[in-house]
């Protein structure tokens, strides 16, 4: 990784200039106003690429419009690049940014496959002085923070038992993953990859220990073509207009002038469809069970059928337990025989409940300073194998996986591909 010293400015570039990429770009200019500049932006998109221009102060030629293509043929024009593409064009831009000698911010999921996946965290290898940030962001968010160092105080022994539940929220599923862009494993990664190595990732920072074998359960139960009987019911929940209406989607944007106007874009919309008549094949629940090393064990129940869109998790150690909802941002420390203490941990002006913020101050705190940086690959490519590891046992009825058997499998398989090299 290139130190610099605290008084430069440190150069990004940012390949895929969508909601993700300004996030992180938006909390520099919150902290670290003064620390960097961007001086590239890789998109096909003329309207994003003029947003990113006038919000950043980016030159006219340094605005590229043909996307990754553009960014392959140039050699290093910047200290870090954002990749925050879709899932299925990670793998060509980050392999670019390791070999021409970039430190990477990359969106998770790593990839859209397992192979690429793995392919990436090997590649990664070969550069040891590269930083590449995946953004699990969770970890640097205050909730599961502080959840880290009640386990880490020992003060309720070591965990047995961990139940922790990702709650999508049904408009969110709806919106995502019945109409939206993670519906189909053709054109993205997995229910549990794209939404939720993030959560597995949690379970990892948490408990401490590496995963020794997973089994997974789930189906697409609900959102299919012969349960449209439903939309006769009164005031049917997953109907478009009902749910863009109002404040729960935000990420995107229909005139709402009047219920008309958006009944009219919503008709050119791939947001408009109804949910039993969309080419979607992910799970709208899935069930996990992993072993970890030591015994521990931990239930992940990810499902579309909540009210809400918050994780929520439940922690059963030696001489205690500890429950806490994002919902309310709430940690109950509940000692055997003794009284319940509350927590309520601070919280940002940021997303994923702060994680956003704090992943970016880590990020440049490791970058100046040479702070230890919490969610680096080698960190991450874990989490990412389980996630495919639980999709392949999902997909066989819950058999049970090895994880470092399935791992094995996917470098021979990735290296028989050319993807390892």
């Amino acid at each position: 990784m290139r130190m610099t010293k605290s008084t430069d400015k440190i150069s990004f570039s940012v390949v895929g200039a969508g909601n993700r990429a300004d996030i992180y770009l938006s909390e520099l200019q919150k902290v670290y106003p003064d620390k960097f500049i961007v001086n590239g932006v890789f998109d096909p998109s003329e309207q994003r690429r003029k947003y990113f221009q006038e919000k950043y102060n980016v030159a006219d030629e340094n605005l590229y419009s043909n996307g990754i293509d553009d960014f392959i043929k140039l050699k290093r024009i910047s200290d870090v690049v954002i990749i925050a593409t879709l899932d299925d064009k990670h793998f060509v831009p980050t392999i670019h940014a390791l070999d021409n000698g970039y430190d990477v911010i990359l969106e998770k999921p790593i990839s859209m496959t397992i192979e690429e996946t793995v392919a990436i965290g090997e590649h990664a290898k070969k550069y040891p002085n590269q930083l590449v940030a995946v953004c699990h962001v969770l970890r640097h968010a205050p909730f599961f923070s502080e959840i880290k160092k009640i386990i880490d105080s020992n003060i309720l022994g070591k965990p047995v038992v961990i139940q922790h539940n990702e709650n999508v929220g049904y408009y969110h599923f709806a919106h995502s993953y019945v109409r939206g862009s993670w519906r189909n494993t053709d054109i993205a990664a997995p229910f549990i990859v794209a939404k939720s190595c993030h959560d597995l990732d949690i379970l990892l920072y948490l408990i401490g220990k590496s995963s020794v074998r997973l089994s997974s359960m789930g189906a697409l139960n609900f959102f299919k073509k012969e349960n449209k009987h439903y939309e006769n019911l009164k005031d049917f929940p997953y109907d478009a207009n009902k749910i863009y209406s109002g404040d729960l989607i935000k990420s995107v944007v229909f005139n709402k002038t009047t219920a008309d106007t958006l009944k009219a874009d919503l008709k050119n919309s791939i947001y408009g469809r109804s949910v039993f008549e969309c080419d979607n094949n992910v799970p709208d629940h899935q069930v996990t069970i992993i072993e970890f090393e030591g015994l521990v064990h931990a239930s992940f129940t990810l499902s579309a059928f909540t009210n809400g869109n918050y994780r929520s998790i439940k922690i059963m150690c030696e001489l205690g337990e500890i429950r806490a909802s994002q919902d309310i941002n709430e940690i109950e420390i509940a000692p055997f025989g003794k009284e319940k203490t509350i927590i309520n941990p601070k919280k940002y002006d940021s997303g994923h409940g702060g994680g956003d913020r704090g992943f970016m101050i880590n990020f440049m705190e490791s970058y100046l300073y040479n702070v230890p940086f919490d969610s680096n690959i080698e960190k991450s490519i874990e989490s990412h194998v389980m996630a495919f590891a639980a999709e392949e046992s999902r997909i066989n009825l819950g058999k049970v996986e090895n994880i470092k058997d399935y791992y094995q499998k996917i470098v021979n398989k990735a290296k028989e591909e050319g993807l390892i090299k």
